[in-house]
């Protein structure tokens, strides 16, 4: 009977720890990294997958890439919904794709306003692809906004003081030939240059 028990007893024990292992394999995590490695190969479907799975379980970068594919795909209506799941949970990437499909009016109305409200509240966080976006959008008035040159410097220097090849290559630009309303200061532009030299 002892032997018995011992038996059940490490029938048990096995049987715990690879539900804990399946478990341990089932994470969010894991689930992203599968994704990752399978869209690194150009495997989409099963890059989809994966993603789908850890955006079930609540992984805000992968309802953004999922998000990200299904609007590529032209599956905008879920596109949005997984997108939205993501920006409730504060993730800067699903504030520009959103914004994004907002500004095209893919699979919802076109909307400035929106769109430049998800795109601001990203490039508060340092998000580099909307700090570009609105510092474009002030240099050529879009998005509903007016022309404001100082307004697209000032995002140009966020992308400065964030290390952003393509702001700081802008700025630099515009101190070289006196664009954006600023005047020409070759030693600006060169300070620039130089911390691009660095990069």
């Amino acid at each position: 009977m002892c032997r018995l028990m011992s038996y059940f007893l490490a029938f048990w024990m096995s049987v715990i720890c690879c539900i804990s292992t399946a478990t341990a394999n089932e994470s969010p995590e894991a689930y992203l990294e599968k994704a990752n490695t399978a869209f690194d190969r150009s495997d989409i479907v099963n890059a989809m997958r994966w993603y789908r799975k850890a955006a079930e379980l609540g992984n805000a970068e992968a309802q953004t890439r999922l998000a990200y594919l299904l609007d590529n795909s032209e599956e905008n209506a879920e596109a949005l919904e997984w997108y939205q799941k993501a920006v409730d949970q504060g993730y800067p990437d699903a504030f520009y794709g959103l914004a994004v499909m907002y500004a095209a009016g893919e699979g919802v109305p076109k909307n400035d306003t929106k769109a430049f409200d998800l795109f601001l509240q990203a490039a508060n966080s340092g998000h580099i692809p909307s700090i570009r976006t609105l510092a474009v959008t002030y240099e050529e008035g879009d998005l509903g906004q007016p022309i404001d040159y100082e307004l697209a410097v000032q995002w140009l220097q966020a992308g400065v003081n964030a290390n952003d090849t393509w702001a700081i290559t802008r700025l630099a630009r515009a101190y070289q030939r006196g664009e954006l309303g600023l005047r020409i200061d070759k030693q600006k532009a060169s300070a620039l240059q130089k911390q691009l030299s660095k990069k």
